[in-house]
């Protein structure tokens, strides 16, 4: 899913505007509930002292606007911890303050999270997940399981004149990620182990065709290693460093029709982050898919842009590139530019020969979260076919 490859909160500025509305009405003393969201910094709406004083699970309303499953909505249940005896607002500013004048990355907190979801499709999901960061930052962990039931369409990587009009299809059963990178030596270098697993149902429906629909029990076990580099200011919305990464998996995978077969994922991506201008960042990202093996439809790689519904390109290699600009009009208030394009392809060689998905747009962040750095805001992007809007929390890779 999209929104789990580098977003730690989902659109946490709707939930705070919804929170402010409701304590208005209902909390007698409102003025002190309201001195929560302001920044004694500047005096703007802010949201740190809110998100990291609290105590207990922080409720986030969720807006889903992805168009390969339809406008939608959930909730998160969302943790951050504190570091004993300290206030944790103070320990991340402060933090943040040392990083930056040593120009070194911050250390990035550790945030628990329970999620469920629906969307007008029929696409619903529920789970739960922990990144966690220790002995300064040099053990990272990540963690999550989560029951999805997926309403997608298959377009045989858009270039079948089958599939023009796409396979629906529904996944739906158990997920399980586990993840844990340990820092070589001091430097921004991270190593370790990755395991997947998954034990799913597939159902297939053929609309135009009088036939059944056709059911699949899938049962597949991925075991890997992934290598990282970070040296990003900040993992929520970055100015400076490079967050880069690749892993490889191997996956076994079990059905009752064709028994066991075998797979290999590479999956490798690069984001570059500069501030060029004391008001301007620029970000630069590659990423590259690559599949061998029996790899099943639904885990081919797929162009990722804004624009472009989730999965709509697939190809058992992907290639895709694109860069972002934000500038920053003052403190509080940002804006966004951004366009890529991608390319599928069945073998490394077809590349040459495929054809460019384009997609691009503009958008605006607002700093929710001074103490975090945490910027929130709307993307409108334009693909092949769609028009799309996005709710963005941190960077949209």
């Amino acid at each position: 899913m999209r929104a789990c490859k580098n977003k730690t909160a989902q659109i946490i500025w709707i939930a705070f505007f919804l929170f402010w509305i409701f304590n208005s009405v209902h909390i007698v003393h409102a003025a002190s509930f309201f001195e929560q969201f302001i920044d004694p910094h500047d005096n703007k709406f802010d949201a740190s002292n809110w998100i990291l004083n609290k105590k207990g699970f922080l409720p986030v309303p969720i807006i889903i606007t992805e168009p390969a499953v339809g406008y939608g909505a959930g909730a998160a249940l969302l943790f951050f911890h504190p570091k004993k005896n300290e206030p944790y607002q103070e320990q991340v500013e402060q933090n943040s303050q040392e990083a930056s004048e040593k120009n070194k990355p911050s250390l990035p907190p550790s945030i628990s999270g329970v999620v469920g979801l629906g969307t007008e499709n029929g696409t619903w999901a529920a789970g739960g997940f922990h990144f966690g960061s220790w002995k300064q930052d040099r053990i990272r962990y990540l963690g999550g399981v989560i029951y999805p039931s997926v309403n997608l369409t298959f377009y045989g990587g858009g270039n079948s004149s089958i599939l023009q009009n796409g396979l629906d299809y529904n996944l739906e059963g158990w997920f399980l990620l586990q993840e844990l990178l340990a820092r070589i030596n001091k430097s921004n270098f991270f190593l370790g182990p990755r395991l997947i697993y998954y034990n799913i149902d597939s159902k297939f429906e053929f609309k135009t065709l009088p036939i059944d629909p056709w059911q699949l029990n899938l049962k597949s076990l991925g075991l890997g290693l992934k290598v990282a580099y970070d040296s990003r200011d900040n993992i929520f919305t970055p100015n400076t460093g490079i967050n880069a990464d690749i892993s490889t998996m191997f996956f076994t995978v079990e059905n009752e029709l064709t028994g066991s077969k075998e797979y290999r994922m590479i999956d490798g991506t690069s984001r570059i982050y500069w501030q060029i201008f004391q008001d301007i960042v620029l970000g630069w990202r590659v990423h590259g898919g690559f599949s061998s093996g029996d790899a099943p439809f639904y885990t081919l790689p797929y162009i990722n842009l804004r624009g472009i519904p989730a999965m709509r390109y697939q190809g058992e290699n992907v290639l895709t590139t694109d860069i972002e600009t934000r500038w920053n009009m003052n403190e509080r208030w940002s804006l966004v530019f951004f366009g890529g394009v991608g390319r599928t392809a069945n073998s490394l060689d077809d590349f040459s020969d495929s054809e460019d998905r384009w997609a691009g747009g503009t958008g605006f962040r607002y700093l929710i979260a001074r103490a975090l750095g945490l910027y929130t805001g709307i993307d409108f992007a334009w693909g092949p076919e769609n028009f799309v809007f996005y709710i963005q929390t941190g960077s949209a890779w």
